[in-house]
């Protein structure tokens, strides 16, 4: 076990918040954006950057209840994470036994494919069921021990949202570096950002247009994490939430979602933000500002962009082999092998009549074909009803908690994170490992149950009457 260069500056400063769960939160939102990189190398595993303080946040919350603790919001998050639950036991359940009976009966995507000929094998139990099952159930626990510990009183809900915010700001900041680094040939910190030994990065080019990853593993893990900011951040001006400058990050967000010429990121910009701008409410002055904010940015746009693509005819070239490439994609081989093998995962679901083949077992393109075939219809609906019952509890914490709750802002821009990053996901990613996820699922959870308990306990409550003695009449 070795630390990498990144793991010696967060091991320090996770152990110097170790009494400070806030701190250790806030941490592993700032630190969990380097998905490419690691804390610590264990013999060819990279521990992601986020496990470190999560670990120590888990440790934290475990003692607490060890010595008695309990937390004000525990009814109400229980109740609704009750699902999720339901689906983790599921999961770790059919990971050691299907993978087992139905081995060698179908085939499947493994986990780890040969990179010289990547094929189809058949199902047999792997180490896959047993490291999938492991980060699956650290995830879902994370997130519901998190939300228990945020639905005590005193958190600092804008201190967080703050960290979230100042995490966008860093990976923007990393992306217009790697585009310079790219273009001009001026430093950037590969060995520091690309320190997990479990990933392969290459440089990906469109003829001479560099695809743009950041502190990420490729341009689409780029892309999930920026739809989820970006959603927030239009969230957060349509509210008139003013945490961390939402309207200044919102357009540098979108750049640099264009600069990674991901599919999945100009499908959440086109059609996604949109669909937010029309379909969600917020305050009146504030959607008339967000407007004017859009309708100048795009004036803004079109004033800069038409003289340089005179004066650059280079330019225009470069963008549209960006619009071919994104337009043909789905001709391509690569669109042709993904969409095999989330074809092989719904084939496992059919074969095992709905269970599933076991967290684990096979690999898939898209989110929703991967958790049909390793949790079967039993697991995909379960999450239904999860989904179902978040959206109710945020639904009555918005109608029922005062309009100024201090949990708002972060219910607001955590919720909307969530949607964006799950609309990319479901595009473009076989499964949601990040620990930020789940860490935001916490945040949406405990603030949610915060302010459903306490517009509960305002509510004014019916005065016993005592009963009238009888006496007899005179």
């Amino acid at each position: 076990m070795q630390p990498t260069i990144l793991g010696m500056v967060i091991l320090p400063l996770a152990l110097f918040c170790i009494g400070s769960p806030v701190r250790l939160l806030q941490l592993a939102l700032i630190v969990g954006v380097f998905e490419a990189g690691a804390a610590l190398d264990i013999g060819g595993f990279g521990l992601p950057t986020a496990m470190v303080p999560g670990f120590l946040f888990l440790g934290y919350v475990t003692a607490q209840y060890a010595l008695g603790m309990r937390y004000p919001g525990e009814a109400v998050l229980l109740r609704t994470a009750l699902p999720l639950l339901f689906f983790l036991a599921y999961a770790l359940v059919t990971a050691r036994l299907l993978p087992e009976t139905f081995a060698g009966q179908m085939m499947i995507w493994p986990q780890r494919p040969d990179p010289l000929a990547p094929a189809t094998v058949p199902l047999a139990p792997t180490s896959g069921n047993t490291t999938q099952s492991l980060y699956l159930a650290m995830n879902i626990v994370f997130a519901v021990l998190g939300g228990l510990f945020l639905t005590r009183r005193a958190i600092p809900w804008r201190g967080l949202l703050a960290a979230y915010l100042a995490s966008g700001y860093l990976v923007v900041f990393l992306c217009f570096w790697n585009l310079a680094s790219r273009l001009g040939g001026l430093w950037f910190p590969t060995e520091l950002l690309y320190s997990n030994p479990g990933w392969a990065i290459v440089d990906q080019w469109f003829g001479p247009v560099p695809r743009i990853q950041g502190p990420f593993s490729e341009p689409a893990g780029l892309a999930v994490f920026l739809s989820g900011l970006a959603f927030c951040c239009l969230r957060l001006c349509m509210r008139g939430h003013t945490v961390m400058r939402p309207m200044l990050l919102l357009p540098l967000t979108m750049a640099s979602m264009l600069l990674s010429t991901s599919t999945t990121g100009i499908a959440m910009l086109v059609v996604g933000l949109p669909l937010v701008l029309l379909t969600a409410g917020g305050d009146r002055v504030a959607m008339a500002r967000t407007r004017r904010m859009l309708g100048t940015m795009t004036v803004g746009i079109v004033i800069v962009v038409l003289p340089l693509a005179v004066a650059v005819p280079a330019i225009v070239d470069a963008a549209s082999l960006v619009v071919d490439v994104t337009v043909e994609k789905g001709d391509s081989a690569s669109f042709e092998e993904r969409g095999a093998m989330d074809q092989t995962a719904i084939d496992a679901m059919i074969g095992t009549w709905g269970l599933g083949i076991g967290w684990g077992s096979t690999r898939s393109s898209s989110l929703i074909p991967g958790i049909l075939g390793n949790s079967g219809l039993v697991g995909l609906l379960l999450l239904l009803w999860f989904g179902y019952k978040l959206m109710r509890l945020i639904s009555m914490a918005n109608r029922t908690a005062p309009p100024h709750h201090p949990a708002r802002p972060a219910l607001d821009g955590f919720a909307a994170a969530l949607c964006g990053q799950f609309g990319a996901a479901l595009i473009s990613a076989p499964t949601i490992t990040s620990l930020c996820f789940y860490l935001q699922l916490a945040l949406v959870l405990g603030a949610a149950s915060r302010m459903a308990t306490d517009a509960a306990s305002a509510r004014p409550q019916p005065v016993p009457t005592r009963p009238v003695p009888w006496r007899p009449a005179a």
